[in-house]
């Protein structure tokens, strides 16, 4: 019998270990199985409408990448990342040991192809950082204090990472695993560098503050990470000094703690320093409650996300009978339209759902006024990402669907407002690194273009009589091309500043409406045409104020707590509806009769008092410095001509001056310039360098060499990747070694790899067994769009098993296969801390293996999987899912139903198998069912069946021993499973009925029920679920399932 013969040789105990490590390593394996083997898996996609030309050039510190059309952009970026890097690395101390990259977009469109990062960024990224190789990616969105603010945050984060961890990517990897930097410590700095303090920020803060939002430091997280870390650093630099900001980062460099830095720095831990800035904003912001209005004192309230689990309420358009107000809303997980009373606040409904299908991948929520009705109240034009381009989509308001769509040869579309001929539209049209104002006629087709400049012109709306359009730039007094001198650079003009402008319906006159050091936005035209509302914050806070466009006055008719936008006014001027920030959300309100408000005198806030001191004192600076300059520069001349030889470089106007002596990674403008001062431009060429270096060796007299590394490789677009992975152990047939190469560039992604992988076992008998798995891979994806795509997959899969140390030999056991496999995935999904929690995730999949000589597996195999989440409310969601499957053939795929995916404690009923080769290699998992083990039903067919409830367990818990650590946003879960899994010809029921009792039972079907916590730790979710087993009539003892991994 073959126990006798399982006698093994050269095995110690410490191999029987090593033997469990392997076993674990199989679990793990079956995650490199090829993609025809594996079940399809998710994700949105990042899909590559435009093969960009990429070209580059060079600053001291910087190399700039740009696509066409992209060189003003790069040129704008290269003059502030440089005064950006100046102003940082006085304030850090701290000087560039290597080059940064920064990849310019010509628009967000654009900027989501980037493969620099793999997942696809959503609309709210305005940009992001790269660490393995300090890569900043960033896309112009037509204004250009925008670009600018990201440009110097995510350069913030570049050079403060280079600081910390060093250069290099091994540099970075190991000082990241010694010093791990909380969110509000990296986005509160960048945000305070980028910004120092502005309007929109002590809106946040003072909402905060006043509601009593603000967690302790070590506790923000999300948004308040960026709001809040920007008010802690700000707090610290107006307490303690601007220089305690380079201070701290350098204690805390050195010490590789926050805590011990900030102690060592300004005297405080995390938790005093959050007891200081906390009653900080209360001194700050709580005076502010007598002075001015809460939104719903002065206007009604008609949304209220704190109770629909909103974030956003925007962008509101009356309607011309002024009884209904479109409005965009966040309510569900997705931003959709919706219509409401204007009358009783009412819901009427959804009109158009965004962010599930192509034509409606983003609604724009983040570019102001996106609604506008067209004169007959029927319809309403909203612009939107449309796969490659933006569109206007015309929408049937009656019907709830778009009847229309116009598309053009612009980057990006914003604001559109609808003529009151109801002939013309108007919009913001981002083109080639401008934003200028366009009007598209209806009848005619024609597009024109109003402004054309390098000015960013935004939120558009028409006079009554549709002569005049209101708008806002950052053109400052140039209101006419002629007044621009030829030296002109756009990086050099205050575009921090927006005013009111009008330009005629012909493009052939504009006027300055407003003046003044503001940002004015967001105009809108009173029913006759006289008055102007518009949104100031000329007193520190975003009101609503009105101008009389024949007199010139100018007054307020709000004074609310932290702002108030996008006003919209009725036809018959009795109502107006605007946006306003309060109590963490954006929600509407109707204000009544707008015109008969008396004028409103609205009072500074602590930080606008602060920017007018600062501005005096700063005026008085200026003057005395340029005296002073003047002083010695006529001195230093005098010195001058006493002591240089006048040679011909002099006479001629040249002074050489000494270089000093640089690190060859910077360099110097003639480097980097041409002799008329222009950039020298340089076209990419693709070349790589290493993401990820990782190795370790050793050498045994026994086992000869052994290793393990990973090196993965791209070049700087992220658009090629090579990875390659080894583990060396005595020789080639003992080892794993693998090679991928990807191709992203276009539309269809591309893959290849081959690999070889070593695995060993000890079967029933004690018998060791050694599995020789290779095989090549060919992959192909094409995405539809964001939501959809069609996989496919050629794979070559091939399994030699010998028995080791066996005194009689046995015959080689072989597998192989040539299977080919495509599956069509969609998924509109949101995710929440742990896991989806809206939207839907579907997949269905065909992999075929034809026999094409000996040892060939023949089978058909077919598997589907559907699941939909419904959002209930801001924090429940409930899931549903229901997978199968069918394989057939001479030797069908066989589905182990039980257990959970990444199950730590795992147990198998019955024991791991390992004596047939199919079982680890051309079968499949199906999980979860809880209540189950591992292999508790298998068979060639497969169902399974989901339910689960997900809420909040615990929002905040903090450990005082043994050590003081902090988690958040612990999840709970209560779950049914139920499935099984039969072959054909098998005898099969669902239902028997229990004898004694009288009740009706599961058979061959397994369910289980429970409970489970899920705590999201960062690189990974970890799960634990109490489950128990049932056939209906009773319930199983109680299992414990600890896994790894998100929530299905």
């Amino acid at each position: 019998m073959r126990g006798a013969r399982s006698q093994r040789i050269g095995l110690s105990e410490g191999g029987e270990l090593r033997m469990a490590r392997r076993i674990l390593a199989v679990i793990v394996g079956l995650a490199l199985l090829p993609v025809t083997l594996r079940a399809q898996y998710f994700g949105k996609n990042k899909v590559q409408y435009t093969h960009f030309h990429w070209q580059y050039l060079q600053t001291k510190h910087f190399d700039i990448y740009f696509t066409d059309g992209g060189k003003s952009l790069a040129e704008f970026v290269a003059k502030k990342a440089e005064q950006a890097y100046e102003r940082m690395s006085q304030d850090f101390r701290y000087e560039l040991v290597d080059r940064i990259t920064i990849i310019v977009y010509r628009s967000h469109n654009d900027f989501e192809q980037t493969n620099v990062d793999l997942s696809p960024p959503e609309e709210s990224v305005g940009g992001f950082t790269e660490f393995f190789k300090n890569r900043v990616v960033i896309p112009f969105e037509g204004e250009w204090e925008k670009f600018r603010h990201v440009t110097h945050h995510e350069l913030t984060h570049a050079v403060s990472l280079q600081m910390m961890y060093g250069a290099g990517v091994m540099s970075i990897i190991m000082g990241m695993t010694r010093l791990q930097l909380p969110l509000w410590f990296v986005e509160g700095l960048a945000e305070y560098e980028s910004r120092g303090w502005d309007t929109e920020s002590d809106m946040f803060m003072r909402d905060a503050t006043i509601n009593g939002y603000v967690p302790q430091i070590p506790m923000l997280d999300g948004f308040m990470a960026y709001k809040g870390g920007q008010s802690v650093w700000a707090y610290i630099a107006e307490k303690y000094g601007d220089e305690k900001v380079g201070e701290i980062m350098g204690k805390v460099k050195i010490s590789r703690s926050v805590e011990r830095g900030l102690r060592q720095a300004i005297g405080l831990d995390e938790r005093e320093l959050s007891d200081r800035w906390q009653k900080y904003l209360k001194k700050r912001y709580w005076p502010d409650i007598a002075g001015r209005d809460e939104p719903e004192d002065l206007a009604k309230r008609l949304t209220n996300h704190t109770k629909d689990g909103s974030f956003v309420n925007l962008s509101p358009a009356l309607n011309p009978k002024g009884d209904k107000i479109a409005y965009i809303s966040d309510r569900t997980g997705y931003f959709d339209v919706y219509l409401m009373s204007a009358i009783d606040g009412k819901p009427l409904g959804r009109i158009v759902g965004g962010q599930r299908s192509g034509g409606l991948e983003e609604l724009h929520w983040l570019r102001g006024r996106n609604l506008s009705w067209s004169p007959d109240g029927r319809y309403l034009v909203m612009s939107s990402k449309a796969g490659e381009r933006d569109r206007l989509n015309i929408i049937d308001v009656e019907r709830r669907k778009i009847v229309r769509t116009y598309s053009f040869d612009l980057d990006a579309i914003y604001n559109p407002a609808w003529s009151p001929d109801g002939d013309r539209i108007c919009f913001t049209g981002v083109s080639r690194g401008r934003s200028d104002l366009y009007v598209y006629t209806i009848s005619s087709g024609q597009l024109a273009r109003l402004t054309d400049d390098v000015f960013s012109d935004v939120e558009p709306d028409w006079s009554p009589d549709g002569r005049w359009i209101a708008f806002a730039s950052d053109r400052g007094d140039y209101v006419r091309p002629e007044l621009l001198p030829p030296t002109f650079d756009i990086a050099d003009h205050d575009f921090q500043n927006y005013d009111i402008y009008l330009v005629s319906a012909s493009g052939d006159s504009l006027v300055r409406v407003t003046t003044g050091p503001y940002v004015e936005r967001s105009p809108a035209f009173g029913p006759d045409g006289r008055r102007l509302a518009f949104i100031s914050d000329r007193s520190g806070i975003s009101n609503i104020y009105l101008k009389d466009l024949e007199s010139g006055d100018e007054w307020a008719i709000t004074n609310v707590l932290t702002s108030a936008f996008q006003p919209a006014w009725s036809r018959d001027g009795s109502r107006m509806v605007f946006t306003s920030f309060y109590n963490g959300g954006y929600d509407l309100y109707l204000l009544k009769n707008p015109n008969e408000i008396r004028p409103i005198d609205v009072p500074l806030t602590v930080f606008r008092k602060q920017v007018e001191e600062r501005r005096q004192q700063q005026l008085a600076r200026e003057q005395k410095r340029r005296r002073e300059e003047d002083r010695l520069l006529r001195r230093r001349r005098e010195e001058l001509l006493r002591r240089y030889v006048f040679d011909d470089d002099f006479k001629n106007g040249v002074v050489r001056l000494p270089e000093e002596a640089k690190a060859q990674v910077f360099l110097d403008s003639t480097q980097f310039k041409l002799p008329t001062g222009e950039y020298k431009v340089h076209d990419y060429k693709v070349s790589f360098s290493p993401d990820i270096v990782y190795g370790e060796a050793a050498y045994s007299q026994y086992f000869g060499v052994l290793g393990e590394g990973q090196i993965m490789f791209s070049d700087v677009l992220g658009n090629h990747r090579i990875a390659v992975y080894t583990n060396l152990f005595y020789d080639y047939r003992n080892s794993d070694y693998e090679l991928v190469y990807l191709y992203l560039p276009h539309r269809t992604d591309l893959g290849a790899g081959g690999y070889h992988h070593a695995y060993f076992f000890l079967d029933q008998w004690g018998s060791l067994i050694r599995d020789r798995n290779y095989g090549l891979d060919l992959y192909a994806s094409y995405p539809f769009n964001r939501y959809e795509r069609v996989d496919l997959g050629l794979t070559y899969f091939a399994v030699d098993r010998e028995y080791l140390y066996e005194l009689v030999p046995f015959p080689k056991i072989k597998r192989r296969a040539w299977m080919g496999g495509l599956s069509l995935v969609r998924d509109t999904s949101i995710w929440g801390y742990t896991g989806p929690v809206a939207g839907t995730r579907a997949s269905l999949g065909v992999t075929v293996s034809p026999r094409l000589g000996p040892d060939q597996m023949r089978f058909v195999t077919v598997r589907g999987d559907y699941r939909r989440y419904l959002r209930l409310g801001q924090h429940y969601s409930f899931g549903l899912r229901l997978a199968g499957g069918v394989s057939e053939g001479d030797t069908p795929q066989r589905f182990f139903v039980g257990g959970v995916e990444n199950w730590i404690n795992y147990s198998f009923r019955g024991n791991l198998r390992v004596e047939d080769p199919d079982d680890i290699y051309f079968s499949t998992f199906e999980t979860p069912l809880r209540g189950a083990r591992y292999y508790e039903r298998e068979g060639t067919r497969f169902v399974l069946a989901n339910l689960e409830f997900r809420f909040p367990l615990i929002r905040y818990l903090v450990l005082g021993w043994p050590l003081p650590i902090g988690f958040q946003d612990i999840r709970g879960a209560l779950f049914t499973d139920i499935g099984t899994a039969w072959s054909k010809n098998e005898p099969f029921r669902i239902f028997r009925e229990e004898p004694e009792m009288g009740w009706i039972q599961l058979q061959d079907v397994l369910m289980g029920y429970g409970l489970g916590i899920r705590m999201n730790m960062g690189s990974f979710v970890f799960m634990l679920d109490i489950a128990w087993p049932t056939d209906l009539a009773r319930s199983g003892s109680t299992r414990y399932y600890f896994s790894l991994g998100a929530e299905w």
